[in-house]
Parts: structure tokens; sequence; C-alpha cells
């Protein structure tokens, strides 16, 4: 392991510094694509090996979104192009997916006699 130097270091952390560098980093796609998110948990209970495949196949206005949910074996769902947050709906991870990423999600996109619910 390498050291840091501690100038180095006070340097990188200026917020501007931090910031700038941060922004520049690559954003995660929000693609439109094909198929359900699956996640796999595994674990071991009293010699019996457990496994549970958790799918979620999300659409919005009719169009599939890679969300890139996963769900950890306490049942807490994450999304990639959310890190800093944690779920215990599906539904309300994309409803925060669609205030984060609203250009993803244009307004007036809901196929034709579908009104959109919720806000």
């Amino acid at each position: 392991m390498t050291a840091i130097d501690p100038a180095t270091l006070r340097t990188a952390a200026v917020p501007q510094t931090l910031g700038a560098y941060l922004a520049a980093l690559p954003q995660p796609p929000m693609t439109m694509g094909h198929g359900p998110v699956k996640t796999v948990r595994t674990a071991d209970f009293r010699g019996h090996r457990i496994s549970v495949t958790t799918s979620y196949d999300i659409t919005v206005d009719g169009k599939h979104v890679d969300t890139g949910l996963v769900v950890d074996n306490s049942g807490m769902l994450s999304c990639c192009g959310l890190p800093a947050y944690q779920f215990l709906s599906a539904v309300d991870a994309v409803r925060v997916l669609i205030n984060a990423y609203p250009d993803a999600f244009p307004a007036g996109a809901s196929p034709a006699g579908v009104s959109p619910a919720g806000g």
C-alpha cells in the first residue's frame, strides 16, 4: 500500500477540487434495455444452503427501464443510480429515479389511455 502525501491529500480534499473531480466521473446510465433485473441472495442456515432469486421487470410509460435494483439479505433494495438510498419498495425506488433523472423520463410519455398515478 502506498502512503498519500498529506499535502496532496489536503489539496484533493478542498471542496471545489473534490467536487470537480466527482462531477467529472462518468454518471450511471439510465438506459432502456430488455429483460428483468435479477438478484440472487444466498445464506447458510443450520446446514442448509438457501438461495433466493428476486426478479424485477420494471417499466415506466410502457418502456423497460434498467434500474440496477439489488436486494440484500435483509430485504432492503438499493439502486446503482442512487447509491445513497435504500428502499423497502421497488415502486418507491422508481419514483425517486424519476425525480432524480427527469430527462430520462419525459413528461407526457404515458401510453394512450393510461393516466399517471401518484406524484
